[in-house]
């Protein structure tokens, strides 16, 4: 992002947390064996209603087995075009700001700047929005891309804008979902971010400061940007 600005992408090495934790409201996923209710009422009065003498294999094994989970990203079943956030004290929404390069096709973008206290250009917080992400078929049935995956698309996304990752990309949580959290360097500025995928869209948080900025309180109005995300 450039000032009508822009910003980079990510890094690997990612560590799977069996116990998922991380900023923003966390939260349990559904059940996939939710969604096989009953085959419908009863065909007649007092008839009983009869449950499907059949279940598919992938959705027994959703969530079964923690070697498969370790090795994947639960991707989330929600449309995150639909995403809602709130602008963190002491900052105030700007139009300052465009994405002129972005990673995949530009669905929204929005940016806010401190001011409390106010900082030079490109010491910013936003949320931009992708869609148009095609995983190649390596989801699974329950919605799952293997990590491998995911390093090869954040790599894929760093090459794009020049990046240097500054931390280790880590499974954590966004709006109580499965995402991605990293530290990235340019050479304008660094920031901390976070990835969370659906398997047609991308929803990417992150925060970036200047030297000429105030680190902390960019990561403060962070935290609260991810705290306040709501996705379905």
């Amino acid at each position: 992002m450039r000032s009508r600005g822009r910003r980079t992408l990510a890094a690997l090495t990612l560590t799977a947390l069996t116990g998922l934790a991380g900023c923003g409201a966390l939260g349990a996923g559904e059940d996939p064996t939710n969604d096989a209710a009953s085959s419908g009422g009863p065909s007649e009065p007092g008839e009983a209603a009869t449950m499907p003498t059949e279940v598919p294999s992938w959705l027994l094994e959703c969530g079964q087995d923690d070697k498969e989970r370790e090795e994947a990203l639960q991707l989330a079943d929600l449309d995150l075009t639909a995403a809602t956030w709130t602008t963190p004290p002491g900052f105030v929404e700007t139009s300052s700001y465009i994405e002129d390069n972005p990673v995949e096709t530009l669905h929204s973008t929005w940016y806010a700047e401190p001011t409390d206290p106010p900082m030079p250009s490109l010491n910013v917080i936003q949320v931009v929005i992708y869609t148009g992400l095609d995983w190649d078929g390596l989801a699974d049935g329950c919605g799952r891309v293997p990590l491998e995956a995911i390093q090869e698309q954040l790599a894929r996304y760093r090459e794009q804008i020049d990046a240097e990752p500054l931390s280790d990309a880590e499974i954590t949580t966004l709006a109580g979902h499965p995402a991605i959290q990293q530290d990235i360097g340019l050479a304008s500025y660094r920031y901390t971010g976070w990835w969370l995928f659906s398997e047609t869209q991308l929803l990417h948080l992150y925060c970036q400061w200047t030297p000429e900025g105030d680190r902390d309180v960019i990561v403060r109005g962070c935290d609260d940007l991810a705290a306040s995300l709501q996705v379905g």
